[in-house]
């Protein structure tokens, strides 16, 4: 099994090395072809990346999976999704995600993730939980593992009336990726709304158990404009009545967290699902499938738990 991570980047120096250690430190029984997609940075990000490739081939970097590849192109670009979209075209794997330059991953996330697919080969789309973390890089707190209703998916709802389908958590098949993308370049930052409402029409999203990636909250962030806000619009059809309850309950769920958590926990079944939905869970190391009748998986670290560590 291969991983093929796309890195957009445009001038991230300050960032990409913590990026690039955190994706050659997994390890496990796989491999991963790691590419850079730079739109025409003025700053050394390619000059770090090509430095790690270099010390990688050399053997000055220890591989503690089946193989790694790394490779890099810089050429000016329409933007992120149009540089992920070249990356993807250069990608030989089987499972494929991006990572944006200042977030990182998890060590033993490809490997948890590894298990989940060999275990359930029929599952061609996934994600895990991430934290949060400061620009300077100290955790803020830990997410916890959110379900998605595939009707949700589908109209748009997370992301514009309830919560994100996060995209350095998510990774989907090739054969997915080559059924549903290449993504707008119009979209400079809310493409992967696109990708995830054009993706849940063929098969489900399934949530997992399991940490994969620090997000970092910085200043300057597209995701946090409101042009974001007006492209997710611009994509998704008008509010129907599910988009309106969803909003009239996640609002208030969100700006009433953590102290309300657990009426919102028991309100939502009786609301919106009266079926319990399928995730995966690691039972001694072993990925299972598990149930559940809320939003989120119940057990995974909260603020105060992660604070304390």
């Amino acid at each position: 099994m291969r991983f093929s991570i796309i890195t957009p980047t445009f001038n991230m120096g300050p960032w990409i090395a913590e990026t690039i250690e955190s994706v050659l430190a997994q390890e496990g029984e796989f491999e991963i072809e790691y590419i850079l997609a730079d739109g025409g940075s003025t700053d050394n990000t390619v000059q770090i990346f090509n430095e790690y490739k270099a010390r990688l081939e050399r053997g000055d970097i220890p591989v503690r999976c089946k193989g790694i590849t790394m490779q890099s192109f810089s050429e000016k670009d329409k933007g992120t999704f149009d540089a992920i979209n070249k990356g993807f075209a250069r990608a030989t794997g089987s499972l494929y995600t991006w990572c944006d330059a200042d977030n990182t991953y998890v060590p033993g996330a490809f490997a948890g993730l590894t298990k989940v697919v060999q275990t359930f080969p029929e599952i061609e789309w996934l994600k895990g939980y991430s934290s949060v973390m400061t620009e300077e890089g100290h955790i803020m707190h830990t997410r916890q593992t959110p379900l998605y209703r595939q009707d949700w998916l589908a109209s748009g709802i997370y992301g514009r009336d309830s919560y994100y389908v996060n995209a350095e958590t998510v990774f989907w098949s090739a054969a997915l990726w080559k059924s549903c993308g290449p993504i707008p370049t119009e979209f400079r930052c809310a493409g992967e709304q696109w990708l995830w409402m054009r993706t849940a029409k063929k098969t489900p999203l399934w949530a997992v158990n399991l940490h994969i990636a620090h997000y970092r909250k910085r200043k300057g962030q597209l995701s946090a404009s409101g042009g974001c806000k007006a492209e997710q619009k611009r994509m998704r059809p008008p509010r129907d009545l599910s988009a309106w309850a969803a909003r009239a309950f996640f609002s208030p769920q969100s700006r009433l967290y953590p102290k309300g958590e657990k009426f919102f926990l028991w309100l939502y079944p009786k609301l919106f699902m009266p079926t319990k939905q399928e995730y995966i869970d690691f039972a001694d190391g072993v990925p299972v499938k598990k149930t559940a009748r809320s939003f989120i998986i119940g057990d995974t670290p909260t603020y105060k738990e992660v604070a304390e560590a």
